[in-house]
């Protein structure tokens, strides 16, 4: 018997490996493109990848997904549920949301009944993921697609998704600097030490907002935490901390919430390679919402 609802989001939305395969979430791909050959985010070797960008040279591109390949997740999704909820990363950053919205169209042709809902989460890594998290947690507990939409239109809404860096670099190369483009000058002639606290999310009309500055990364990620509780006036929080090969900030932000937040959940995991492209090593994703 077909359950009610599907997720599908993004591999970049990086939902923990075990809550994927628990909520049996779909996953699109996002591609990266190394001296001109083309890798599915998923398949690429990370330590490999992490040393090409330590060279700084000519740094890899990444692309999105086309209307086949997020069909073909709708398909497999389809086989499953009546329905589907499809979350994907900021439209602001990508075409992926527009290859989704395509492919929905061409799905609900192919399957006289299915129901498809295409979200920009307005955000990436840790908030998409906490979106995803969130639509596969309700869908799995029997929630009808309606409800399910709800929640994440709502979670979106109240959602805080804060980055950040140790450079700007890979973020200025890859195009998505936007309106932190001054930091990224900033931060070229300042030399090391100078890092950037950036937010994306629903607030900032899922492009970059300048969020904060400080010496350290360590000191933004304790910065992020102030931040924090400010917004939550004594709430309760889900969160979530994407990291790009950064375990030990990881683990360092995590105590931090889990110590001076009031914390009701709270997931962490690695970015994937599109991510690291796009963000460069070390960089931390940290999005919550009140509950």
């Amino acid at each position: 018997m077909k359950r009610k609802v599907a997720i599908v989001t993004d591999a970049s939305a990086a939902v923990p490996p075990e809550l994927i395969r628990s909520y049996d979430i779909g996953i699109v791909s996002l591609h990266v493109i190394v001296d001109g050959r083309d890798y599915l985010e998923t398949e690429m070797n990370m330590d490999s990848l992490y040393e090409r960008l330590r060279q700084k040279g000519e740094v890899p591109a990444t692309s999105a997904p086309s209307v086949g390949e997020v069909l073909k997740a709708y398909e497999r999704a389809a086989s499953v549920a009546g329905a589907i909820v499809s979350i994907h990363l900021t439209s602001v950053f990508s075409a992926t949301y527009n290859s989704a919205v395509e492919a929905a169209k061409q799905a609900v042709e192919s399957h006289p009944g299915l129901s498809i809902r295409v979200i920009d989460s307005c955000t990436v890594e840790a908030g998409e993921g906490l979106l995803a998290i969130e639509a596969a947690s309700l869908a799995a507990s029997g929630a009808d697609l309606d409800d399910v939409v709800k929640k994440v239109c709502d979670v979106r809404k109240r959602l805080c998704s804060l980055y950040a860096f140790e450079t700007l670099f890979f973020r200025d190369r890859g195009g998505r600097i936007y309106k932190a483009k001054p930091w990224a000058i900033a931060e070229e002639h300042s030399g090391p030490g100078f890092k950037n606290l950036i937010q994306v999310d629903e607030s900032t009309g899922g492009t970059v907002s300048r969020a904060g500055r400080a010496t350290t990364k360590r000191k933004l990620l304790e910065n992020a935490v102030e931040m924090a509780k400010a917004r939550l006036a004594g709430d309760r929080l889900r969160g979530s901390i994407v990291h790009a090969n950064a375990p030990a900030d990881a683990a360092y932000l995590k105590v931090m919430v889990e110590t001076e937040l009031r914390c009701d959940a709270l997931f962490v995991s690695e970015g994937l390679a599109a991510s690291a492209v796009q963000n460069g090593e070390g960089f931390i994703s940290f999005a919550f919402y009140p509950v």
